[in-house]
């Protein structure tokens, strides 16, 4: 569903509407026709929506005093929009967001709404797969044992590629300090295969807390070595 802002004219517009898809990016404000992907119900797939019910069924079985615990939270847990307004979730997505965040790493479930956390602000500078030392290596990722590194990838794309949102799929996470960059090319390789040098291909990273709390995806150009 398309998100339009309105002042004395309509002043922006994000989101689907029909068969066109609103966005903005440095260049200014576009419209592009939206694609629907095939629905191949990968193993992958399956167990993301069974994470998914699993997180609804808890909400239904906490008590009433715990999801009023979390219906109070809300307020510490605002996002921005992509007009920049802040909104507040209900205290189910809260649950939800935060539990999904923190279950698809590997954290246990979280009953009661956690006080936020100072997450890691460093920067993934390079991405490289050498598939002679059979390595994926991050260069400027984080190291702390008290959150998890997330990692997601692409498939080897077409030349010149470069929107990549919707082919990014989870493949590794590990804490930052036991961060094996072996494991991390096994499976991507699990996943896609051995790349090739003229792959265009992107790694994404993420950091997630335990308690749910995670950054934004950080998207960079992976580099393939022999």
């Amino acid at each position: 569903m398309a998100k339009i802002k309105f002042g004395m004219m309509m002043t922006d517009a994000r989101g689907k509407l029909g068969g066109q898809v609103f966005s903005k990016n440095k260049g200014g404000a576009y419209v592009r026709t939206k694609v629907t992907p095939t629905n191949p119900q990968t193993t992958a797939q399956s167990l993301v929506r069974a994470l998914f019910g699993v997180i609804s069924q808890g909400w239904s079985a906490l008590t009433n005093a715990q999801r009023t615990a979390w219906r109070g939270a809300i307020d510490s847990w605002k996002t921005t929009d992509v007009f920049g307004d802040l909104l507040a979730p209900t205290g189910k997505e809260l649950y939800q967001r935060l539990n999904n965040q923190a279950q698809v790493v590997g954290y246990s479930a979280i009953l009661t709404p956690p006080a936020k956390v100072v997450l890691p602000d460093d920067i993934i500078s390079k991405a490289t797969l050498g598939v002679g030392a059979g390595t994926l290596t991050l260069v400027g990722a984080s190291t702390s044992a008290a959150i998890t590194v997330d990692v997601w990838a692409t498939a080897p794309l077409t030349a010149g590629t470069k929107f990549v949102k919707n082919r990014i799929r989870q493949i590794y996470s590990a804490t930052g300090d036991t961060y094996s960059p072996t494991d991390a090319y096994d499976a991507y390789e699990d996943k896609f295969g051995i790349p090739a040098t003229s792959d265009n291909l992107y790694i994404a990273v993420k950091y997630v807390a335990d308690n749910g709390q995670a950054t934004p995806l950080q998207t960079i150009k992976g580099t393939v070595t022999p």
